[in-house]
């Protein structure tokens, strides 16, 4: 890295707030990730350094534990919860966070998955540990499908070719031994694995189906054109017709985050990771399982604050999924998706006029429900709470998402992240540690913290 990168490194990014009576909605596409957090574990527990700041995105960091918020009935469809507390770091600020969830619904028995997977064969694959993510991601995978589901399997390298064209019915649990005797070769063009694949999916698809490529690999393209920008059109023309693009990164070395996380955003799917073969565990059948029974599609949540109770406030990361305030209602603009059951969070931290008056705001959420197809929209009001307590004293759930989000603006360098002094959170972490002593993704959190201190 040369002087000129260290020191744009160095220099924090500014905090810019949005103030109420000029920008009173703020407004974004839900999205729930965790491969953020994933990447920054890996980087300070796996190998002792600072994670890369482009790689650090808050709100995945924020949406890396289950808060266990309460489920809607499958009449409401989705149910709000926020709260708030005293912001610890900045006077006259208060933490708020703003939680979705969805409904417990399955899968419709007669909703069918067909499923494209192009599957990373190139020579870095050979490595054990990556041989083993993949074969436990592929036996993951096999729990999540039915005898209805279509599932073809493309490997690729220096070129793509077709392994298995449409498995179905009890042949589905031959894809973890496929995937086995696949042989790896050198290079990885992506553009062609992307072309062959589209090629696939359109072929098998199925109106009113599960339509889903996923790609799997672990590592950056060097063959043909891989960036963001060429392979946007191709995404997004699958998107268009039905058909939605997942990645599943292996193995953070050599990870080409930025080009997976685009096309994720951009084809409105999933986007996860194993860093090793235990990451392919219950959490991570989940996530399959979410993509492949989402409730809700083009999930957009908007905030609009109260300028006589409100005066700055800032959402913690989504700077990609920020959306305009027209954008809310028009149904043309694609946004993320949620599945049954699962929760998407937020966090803001705003200015609470005590002389003002009002409510600190209302917030709403629109989405097409998956099994109506109808658009749903739906709003709560936040509350002004005047005597909120500090964070330490604050509900569990709003303890865990601040110290989340303080992790991610310390890693990304951020002019807040200088304000935060890590050993003022002690009593958080304590009671942290005593609220979700189970819970191995909240010890983690607090590693990273205990090691960003000795770094």
């Amino acid at each position: 890295m040369g002087e000129k990168e260290k020191a744009n490194q160095a220099r924090p990014t500014p905090l810019i707030e949005n103030h109420s009576k000029q920008n009173p909605f703020s407004t974004f596409s839900l999205h729930v990730s965790d491969v953020a957090f994933k990447l920054a574990k890996a980087a300070l527990l796996g190998n002792n350094t600072w994670p890369e700041v482009e790689k650090v995105r808050i709100e995945e960091f924020v949406n890396a534990f289950d808060y266990g918020d309460p489920a809607p009935s499958l009449a409401e469809k989705v149910a709000c919860r926020v709260e708030q507390a005293a912001h610890p770091f900045r006077q006259q600020r208060n933490v708020l966070r703003v939680a979705m969830r969805t409904a417990d619904v399955g899968r419709a028995s007669g909703t069918p998955l067909q499923l494209t997977l192009l599957l990373d064969t190139s020579g870095s694959m050979e490595r054990a540990d990556r041989q083993e993510s993949i074969l436990r991601a592929m036996q993951v995978l096999t729990t999540q499908l039915t005898p209805q589901d279509t599932v073809t399997l493309i490997g690729f390298a220096r070129q793509p070719r077709l392994i298995q064209d449409r498995l179905t019915g009890e042949a589905l649990t031959n894809l973890p031994q496929l995937v086995k005797q696949t042989p790896s070769e050198g290079g990885t063009n992506l553009e062609e694995a992307l072309l062959l694949g589209a090629e696939h999916a359109r072929r098998q698809f199925v109106a009113g189906g599960q339509n889903r490529i996923v790609l799997l690999t672990d590592g950056a393209a060097n063959l043909g054109d891989a960036s963001p920008e060429s392979l946007h059109e191709l995404v997004v023309g699958l998107r268009q017709e039905g058909i939605a693009f997942d990645a599943c990164g292996v193995g953070a070395e050599g990870l080409n985050d930025t080009v997976l996380e685009a096309l994720t955003r951009q084809g409105d799917g999933r986007y996860y990771f194993l860093d090793k073969p235990e990451d392919a565990d219950a959490g991570f059948a989940r996530q399959l399982a979410g993509a492949f029974r989402p409730a809700a599609r083009n999930v957009k949540v908007q905030v609009r604050f109260n300028e006589r109770r409100v005066g700055n406030y800032r959402l913690f990361g989504y700077e990609k999924h920020r959306l305009k305030k027209e954008d809310f209602r028009n149904d043309k603009v694609d946004a993320a998706e949620l599945a049954a059951a699962e929760a998407g969070v937020a966090l803001y931290e705003i200015e609470p006029l005590a002389q003002g008056d009002g409510e600190i705001g209302e917030v709403s959420v629109r989405f097409q429900d998956m099994t109506t197809g109808q658009m749903v929209e739906r709003t709560w009001t936040i509350p002004y709470q005047p005597g909120l307590p500090s964070l330490d004293q604050a509900s569990p759930t709003l303890q865990l998402a601040s110290t989340a989000a303080f992790l991610g603006e310390k890693l990304k360098r951020t002019a807040f992240g200088e304000m935060i002094n890590l050993e003022e959170l002690s009593q958080v972490l304590t009671n942290l540690r005593q609220c979700y002593g189970s819970s191995q993704r909240v010890a983690e959190l607090i590693q990273m913290i205990e090691k960003v201190k000795e770094l």
